[in-house]
């Protein structure tokens, strides 16, 4: 009868990290309109990396709901997503969002990337952070779609 008990709670376990995995991507799950992996990429790289300590996701919370959310990869010093949830965006969650992920990669000049659809949104922030734009590569992710690479080492 113990060897069942400790089979369950095995198996609670598991549908936790899942149920807590596929939430965060639910609510990341509109990037795959910029990136056509994103879903593979998240389930098959990141998530493994996070539990070996490779990456790490940084939440921003305000009055116990979560507003925004950034995915970090420590090896590149790269700042891979940054989301803040629509009903909270213009509010200045997204700079903390980047204050907290400069500070888990110990540089303020992280190596990002961002679709040509979404250059325009953080091109203030870049300026305002002094990020050096270092690349523009073409059909990278997207046929004749641009993405800009910044602070590339």
């Amino acid at each position: 009868m113990e060897l069942n008990r400790r089979n369950e709670t095995h198996i609670n376990i598991l549908d936790i990290y899942n149920t807590y995995f596929s939430s965060i991507y639910d609510r990341l799950s509109s990037a795959e309109q910029f990136y056509p992996y994103f879903k593979n990429w998240y389930f098959e790289k990141v998530v493994p990396e996070i539990l070996n300590n490779k990456r790490d996701i940084l939440f921003e919370i305000r009055d116990n709901s979560v507003v925004g959310l950034s995915l970090v990869k420590f090896e590149e010093k790269k700042l891979c997503t940054l989301k803040v949830f629509e009903e909270y965006q213009n509010k200045g969650f997204g700079l903390q969002l980047f204050e907290k992920s400069f500070e888990a990669l110990e540089t303020d000049k992280p190596f990002l990337t961002v679709s040509e659809e979404k250059y325009l949104e953080f091109k203030k922030i870049f300026k305002y952070y002094n990020f050096e734009l270092t690349d523009v590569k073409k059909g990278l992710y997207r046929h004749d779609k641009l993405e800009y690479f910044f602070n590339q080492r």
